[in-house]
């Protein structure tokens, strides 16, 4: 039994030559939000809450491409600021294609970015402060995708990071920091 324990625990702990070029991860985070005045309703701002799912494909030690899903929708002082604006309930999500460049700090430590385009749709109501009537807006769109961030992978494959990100999503600018996990198998 000992000597099963001891292989067990190499074969945890040791590490692969050649690093798997496959990295599957993802986020939540917490942010910012502006949606842009329009004729139809003022400014509204507030805050966010967002998730990231992603694939990640290096091609190179230190550049890969990555294909990804967001969404997210507003915080807990967005319910608040939505009583006094005629803009409630902003909702995003979209999909994602980024390019992918790291600077490797030490073996395990790096700094890295994303650069790309998002497909995305946002949705929200619009209503006059203090009448029963309101309108629900939904778009479609494609915009940039930016992010940068600091990730520690281990031997074992598993990586956490947090992460900075600006997504406009058409009139609606979201600043998000997330923190995420992910495993390069």
């Amino acid at each position: 039994m000992r000597i099963f324990t001891m292989l067990f625990m190499g074969l945890l702990s040791c590490n692969v030559a050649a690093e798997s070029p496959h990295i599957f991860g993802g986020s939540v985070g917490y942010g910012f939000q502006d949606l842009d005045k329009s004729e139809s309703h003022s400014s509204s701002g507030g805050d966010n809450f967002v998730a990231d799912i992603y694939y990640r494909y290096m091609w190179h030690s230190n550049f890969g491409i990555e294909a990804g899903y967001f969404a997210g929708s507003g915080g807990v002082a967005s319910i608040f600021t939505g009583i006094i604006s005629s803009v409630t309930d902003i909702e995003y999500s979209g999909y994602r294609a980024t390019l992918y460049g790291e600077y490797r700090l030490s073996a395990s430590n790096r700094l890295y970015a994303k650069v790309g385009a998002s497909a995305n749709e946002l949705s929200y109501d619009v209503g006059r402060w203090g009448s029963d009537e309101v309108s629900h807006i939904e778009t479609n769109g494609t915009d940039i995708y930016a992010a940068v961030g600091w990730g520690l992978r281990f031997n074992s494959g598993i990586g956490i990071n947090i992460e900075y990100q600006y997504v406009p999503v058409q009139t609606l600018e979201v600043q998000n920091l997330n923190i995420g996990m992910s495993y390069r198998f």
